[in-house]
């Protein structure tokens, strides 16, 4: 009797655990379905813990953790459900989509596109795959761009954040936003006529004719932002080619004077370009800068212009750094800090805001750049004495010596994260503690620059 009575208690708490199951199951499906993966995913997860055989299961953590945003957690459950879940290897190539891996992320689509047959997210892949590609394309050579500066600014006033020196020429910018470069010599200029670029060379005091520049140059359904180094012979401008990452993409020719033909445009790559808009890429030789312009991680109508140290010949990032690390530094989402160059100039050879055909900017005379700090859409400090308020001068100082802590700061991060990466897992424990103390420290100086720069302006205006 005592053994049937035992029996009975069991078989009663096996059924009301299944109930409880079964209802904790329903639950979580419809949560699911519902689009609720937040609520969802610690309710799958507790299922999944119970019962790590079930598929379903594993294929919906996984689904909930890419929605989460938790891609490297997703990723190794839905590697178990591929057999038996075909659109495990979509979310597989959504996943190293959004990770920046895109020879993963390419093979991951296909391998839908071969075991769906069909799909009504067969064009919507297809698209997928071509940007991967294009990535894949520019990922294994990143620039490593050393940046000095950004600024936000609305793009109908782009060239105030170009305040070039005389030897650069000069930019105009026209009502409808196209630009037209002018040598330093005044006798050969670069423009947008229609939807192709232009040349035109002036003899004595009389423009010549206008031509066009060749199908090298001119290949996109759109051209403009030219910009011609002091050589004369090496020509950036922007371009809406299909072969793009989308946008206006930067890219980079140059002039055969032997033969009158230039070179096929290259795409610069990353960096500066991105799936957003990137254009106008200048360099001022002469005062050691580069700027370039894109729309990324921008509201309408505005524009981050950044400014960088311009080096004679370009370095790469080390093909040994993580996926994480390039894709974030191919994103600008990380980059290398540097000072802006002091140089020595001549009042002859000041630098100058590029022109603006609403007003022409005012002249300035100027014995150093050290300084250089923005006011605000229409004005630009370049020296120390452009400051009319004191207690601003002062706070500049403060200012200034914050930036380059931030820069030296950024630099250590971007060593200590390398090492890291590198370190085995019982290394990484005893490295967590020095690079949380930097983070800490960077986000400090960042606010401490940023309520500094409100209140200068504000002393200032």
């Amino acid at each position: 009797m005592k053994i049937f009575t035992k029996l009975t208690i069991v078989c009663l708490f096996v059924l009301a655990a299944g109930s409880m199951t079964a209802q904790t199951a329903k639950q979580a499906n419809q949560l699911f379905e519902a689009g609720k993966y937040a609520e969802a995913l610690p309710v799958y997860e507790k299922l999944h813990s119970s019962n790590p055989s079930n598929l379903l299961y594993t294929y919906r953590v996984a689904r909930c953790l890419q929605e989460a945003g938790r891609y490297t957690e997703a990723l190794p459950l839905f590697e178990k459900t591929e057999k038996k879940y075909t659109l495990s290897y979509f979310y597989e190539g959504e996943c190293f989509q959004a990770l920046w891996r895109p020879d993963d992320a390419i093979a991951s689509y296909r391998m839908y596109i071969i075991e769906s047959m069909s799909s009504d997210r067969t064009e919507y892949v297809q698209e997928q795959i071509a940007i991967a590609e294009k990535r894949s394309r520019y990922i294994h050579r990143v620039t490593d761009v050393k940046i000095i500066d950004s600024v936000y600014i609305s793009k109908s006033d782009l060239l105030r954040a170009y305040p070039l020196s005389r030897e650069a020429g000069t930019l105009t910018q026209s009502a409808d936003g196209s630009i037209t470069y002018t040598n330093q010599r005044g006798d050969k200029r670069f423009f947008t006529q229609g939807t192709a670029l232009q040349q035109q060379s002036r003899l004595l005091s009389e423009w010549d004719r206008a031509e066009n520049l060749p199908a090298s140059v001119n290949r996109g359904s759109r051209q403009d932002y030219p910009f011609c180094m002091i050589d004369g012979t090496t020509l950036y401008f922007a371009s809406q080619a299909e072969d793009g990452m989308g946008g206006w993409d930067i890219y980079m020719t140059r002039y055969n004077p032997a033969t009158n033909t230039y070179a096929a445009a290259e795409n610069i790559g990353f960096p500066f370009n991105s799936e957003g808009n990137d254009y106008l890429y200048v360099i001022d030789e002469q005062m050691g800068v580069g700027y370039f312009a894109t729309d990324r991680r921008c509201s309408d109508g505005q524009v981050c212009v950044y400014t960088f140290l311009a080096e004679d010949k370009p370095s790469y990032l080390p093909m040994s750094m993580s996926s994480e690390q390039l894709a974030a530094f191919a994103q600008l989402k990380e980059y290398h800090r540097a000072e802006r160059p002091v140089v020595e100039i001549s009042e002859e050879e000041e630098p100058e805001p590029a022109t603006n055909t609403k007003e022409k900017a005012t002249k300035k005379k100027a014995t150093e750049s050290s300084v250089f700090f923005i006011v605000d859409d229409r004005t630009v400090y370049t020296k120390l004495k452009d400051f009319q308020n004191a207690d601003a001068r002062s706070l500049y100082k403060q200012y200034a010596g914050w930036q380059k802590e931030l820069t030296e700061t950024n630099e250590k991060l971007v060593e200590k994260r390398k090492a890291y990466f590198e370190a085995s897992s019982k290394k990484r424990l005893s490295m967590v503690t020095s690079i949380l103390e930097l983070e800490k420290r960077r986000s400090e100086l960042q606010g401490q620059i940023d309520k500094a720069a409100k209140k200068i302006r504000k002393l200032e205006k």
